[in-house]
């Protein structure tokens, strides 16, 4: 191997978490201002508006970069089924934002390789080895540390990122086993459409609820602000952003690499959530911080 080829390989990996890491940085942030954004809509609106937005620049995209793929999935119930657990992560996920602080719901989200190694194991009968479960026991110990589930203090909805975090690591199961054949931004273009679908029509059952008290996902359509409107094209130009990012960043470099970096996000979401929203964590959520990235890098890496 030559000189040049070496110094070729690491600039590929230099590029490669360089792209992770700015990738988590703009997703970290579109969090924190999704977090603003849900405390002043329905989150079915602000879904279902924001896969108005995205789903034409993915079909652009397609038919620009990729004409000679069909926009029909290969196998449409199972990719259906997988943007469904998608779309019920992704509302758990932004329902908790407003209600948590941005580095709490982060790091309990991230416990989702931990997930993916248990539904691997018992599933697909992948192996796991002492490694993988000491990864599972330690984030664990670090979900606990973070919800603090002593008598009358745990946080009801610190459990909906957990809960965000098993059906994501269901779709990505499913996606390994049911959908590997079907296309990246296909994928995406069924996701946001379902999206679409179902947000528009909770929107709607709101609508025809008249009165009635509005629930964490759904309540009465409120009109839009030129500022939202804005903040809606920002964060799906931010949320397209990231989901190329990462495409780019797996990749360019080894996946065991990559996925170590993509717990900066941890960092990136405890930055902001002490830049722009004051938040103060104890030394137990450090703690659990520390240990879910620790038990995530150990599980990937095993």
């Amino acid at each position: 191997m030559t000189a040049s080829q070496v110094d070729l390989k690491a600039d590929r990996v230099n590029f490669a978490v360089a792209v992770m890491v700015f990738t988590n940085l703009t997703l970290s942030l579109a969090d924190a201002m999704i977090k603003v954004t849900i405390a002043t809509m329905p989150l079915s609106q602000f879904v279902f508006l924001r896969s108005c937005v995205t789903l034409p620049l993915l079909i652009a995209i397609l038919i620009w970069r990729f004409p000679q793929v069909p926009l029909r999935p290969v196998k449409p119930a199972w990719a259906s089924l997988r943007s469904a657990l998608l779309l019920l992560s992704l509302l758990l996920y932004y329902a908790s934002l407003p209600r948590l602080d941005l580095s709490m719901a982060a790091a309990v989200y991230y416990t989702i390789p931990l997930f993916i190694t248990l539904f691997a194991a018992f599933w697909i009968r992948e192996s796991v080895g002492l490694t993988g479960w000491l990864g599972v026991a330690i984030g664990f110990l670090g979900v606990l540390l973070m919800l603090k589930p002593e008598a009358g203090h745990l946080n009801i909805y610190a459990l909906m990122p957990l809960g965000s975090a098993i059906l994501y690591a269901l779709a990505m199961v499913l996606t390994r086993t049911k959908a590997r054949a079907e296309n990246a931004l296909v994928l995406a273009l069924i996701f946001n459409l379902i999206a679409i679908v179902l947000g528009g029509g909770a929107s709607l059952a709101s609508l025809s609820a008249g009165d009635a008290a509005p629930s964490l996902f759904t309540g009465e359509w409120l009109p839009m602000e030129a500022w939202q409107w804005t903040l809606i094209l920002l964060l799906s130009t931010m949320m397209l952003i990231g989901s190329v990012g990462t495409a780019i960043a797996y990749q360019s470099a080894p996946p065991s690499i990559v996925s170590t970096w993509d717990f900066s996000y941890l960092a990136f979401a405890v930055l902001w959530g002490v830049v722009l929203f004051s938040e103060q964590l104890d030394v137990a959520s450090m703690l659990g911080i520390a240990f879910i990235a620790l038990a995530g890098i150990i599980v990937i890496r095993r």
